[in-house]
């Protein structure tokens, strides 16, 4: 008995032997690199348990989409027992059930070097497990078959018998470079297992536009920001609808991965400035918050080698903050803006940092240095639309000037962008309506209000209505003014100033009962409007009721109208 014992144990180290004889010599190395992936959801439940291993010396790992849905949490236990927290997700494709991720660490960590794809069919192909076990194990067995992932990425059928504990587990060639995330048969088989490229895997990263898709939406950890910082810019704003206390945790996470970009300071000055009473749990604290605002408009300067131009930031941000209303505080005042405008043309003369100062100086209310400043820009290269319209506003305001200094300025804000039209290019048109039919152009006004109605698509007001009719019926075209003015009650049918005006179009066309019609529901609507009364007077008169009119022009009279006088003198005698 003793001897047969005997017997197996020597064959069971021969065994031994030849298995460590024939490993491969990296094995031990490499599978420092597998790790064990544990997933938690919320209050620690559902929690998952998976396999997945380094492939950066930085903590990015490769594994199963699927073990991370749901998850709130996730930490990763090295082969010694060290464990890590997973900090980011990086890419995932839900199809292939595949996810890139990285781990905090402490500092470098040891990792699978990815291997060149496609591999051909034949090559030796070695099935590493995560273990704990002083001695790791493998499996080895040549790629069956290769198919076309993405590209040059394959996905591969390997000669293998599947397990459980292969799910996950790379797949490495003969020099140990990792080609294959082990995946099970989809019909259920054991006698082979699938390998999904690592390098293609490898490759995925969390687009701005993938930031809320529901593959990424369904894993509660935070994903990665984009390596570049233009698209990193786009993610965050992306995310700005979370909730305040959530959007700040976001921010101050990109500024720990973009230190050096002034737009993370800019956007969390934002953040607290408009966001203070929901992250303050007193109003004093939401004093702190706008400190807080400062200092990182502060350090954006610090981080933008253009100084003039974050000068011009911090000012245009102490504008709006002004403009807000909501803050009574001398650090947010429009003097403050200007002061910080005024620094940055010091260092920069842009016609760019003069248009802000004429907005600061408008909003002041000292429009002649407003407009000198408007003028600046559209003497330059800068000259727009918006810098000739609001010297033309500018002008408006300035004592002794007249429409006849507005509208050259309306005319250059026009036909600057006419061809390509902007918002502001509709509100010069409606403005220099305005003045056209001041001056009585009418045919000019009706022009630009109907170039107006263009533009918005018809999509218009029944005070637009009411001005183009005012220059349709001063104009002497009564038809189409009614047309109009008609458009206008459509829009607002208690407006008893409408209803006057359609009864003054209906007295040219000499229709005097629709007049009085339209008269006596703008009475009644409001019986106060001098107006009416007086031209309900004129209808009776041309209807041969001259003691109702004299009645009715009384009434006007009593009302304060002065232009009846001539009326009751003409008509009733006193």
């Amino acid at each position: 008995m003793k001897k047969i014992t005997l017997t197996i144990l020597m064959s069971l180290l021969v065994a031994v032997g030849i298995a460590q004889k024939n490993a491969p010599r990296w094995l031990e190395n490499q599978r420092k690199a597998i790790i064990q992936v544990t997933t938690y959801g919320p209050n620690d439940s559902n929690k998952k348990t998976g396999t997945a291993f380094f492939v950066s010396d930085n903590g990015e790992a490769l594994s199963s989409y699927s073990l991370f849905t749901g998850a709130v949490r996730a930490v990763v236990t090295d082969n010694t027992g060290k464990e890590y927290p997973v900090k980011s997700i990086v890419g995932a494709d839900e199809m292939y059930d595949v996810i890139k991720f990285k781990v905090e660490t402490s500092g470098k960590v040891p990792f699978l070097s990815i291997a060149k794809e496609p591999l051909s069919v034949g090559t030796d192909a070695y099935l590493i497990p995560y273990s704990t076990a002083r001695t790791g194990s493998f499996t080895q067995g040549p790629i069956a078959e290769t198919n076309t992932l993405k590209g040059s990425y394959g996905y591969y059928k390997v000669s293998i018998p599947f397990a459980d504990s292969a799910a996950d587990a790379p797949i490495l060639n003969a020099n140990g470079e990792v080609f294959g995330i082990a995946q099970e048969d989809a019909t259920g088989k054991k006698e082979h297992l699938f390998a999904v490229s690592a390098g293609y895997v490898n490759s995925l990263q969390v687009s701005p536009l993938e930031m809320l898709d529901v593959v990424y939406t369904a894993i509660g950890i935070r994903k990665a920001w984009p390596d570049d910082i233009n698209q990193a810019l786009i993610s965050l704003l992306l995310l700005s609808n979370q909730d305040a206390k959530t959007y700040l945790s976001i921010l101050n996470d990109f500024i720990s991965v973009f230190p050096d970009a002034p737009d993370g300071y800019q956007n969390r000055a934002n953040h607290y400035l408009y966001n203070r009473a929901a992250l303050a749990s007193s109003k004093t604290e939401e004093t702190d918050y706008l400190q807080k605002a400062l200092d990182d408009m502060d350090l954006a300067i610090q981080k933008n080698p253009n100084k003039a131009e974050a000068l011009f930031d911090k000012a245009k941000f102490i504008l709006t903050a002004a403009l807000s209303g909501s803050i009574e505080d001398e650090r947010f005042s429009l003097t403050s803006a200007l002061a910080i405008i005024q620094q940055a043309i010091a260092t920069d003369d842009s016609p760019l940092y003069q248009q802000l100062q004429g907005d600061i100086y408008f909003n002041m209310g000292d429009y002649q240095n407003a407009y000198d400043n408007y003028m600046l820009v559209n003497n330059s290269y800068m000259a727009s639309t918006s810098s000739f319209y609001w010297a033309a506003k500018a002008k408006e305001n300035i004592p002794g000037s007249n429409v006849f200094d507005i509208i050259p300025l309306l005319d250059k804000a026009v036909n600057l962008s006419i061809d390509s039209p902007t918002n502001e290019t509709v509100v010069a048109l409606w403005e220099r309506g305005n003045c056209k039919l001041q001056i009585m152009l009418y045919d000019d006004a009706i022009a630009d209000f109907d170039r107006y109605y263009t533009l918005l698509n018809a999509q218009v007001n029944d005070l637009f209505f009411y001005y183009r009719e005012q220059a349709k019926f001063r104009k002497g075209d009564y038809v189409s003014a009614l047309d109009d003015i008609k458009q206008a009650l459509r829009l607002a049918p208690s407006n008893p100033i409408y209803m006057a005006e359609e009864a003054a179009i209906y007295i040219r066309l000499e229709d005097y009962d629709s007049a009085i019609n339209s008269l006596q529901k703008a009475i009644e609507q409001s019986p106060e409007l001098a107006d009416s009364h007086r031209l309900l007077g004129v209808c009776q008169v041309r209807k041969g009721n001259t003691a109702a009119a004299c009645q009715s022009f009384h009434k006007a009279k009593e009302l304060g109208d002065t232009v009846v006088d001539r009326l009751i003198q003409q008509y009733c005698g006193n």
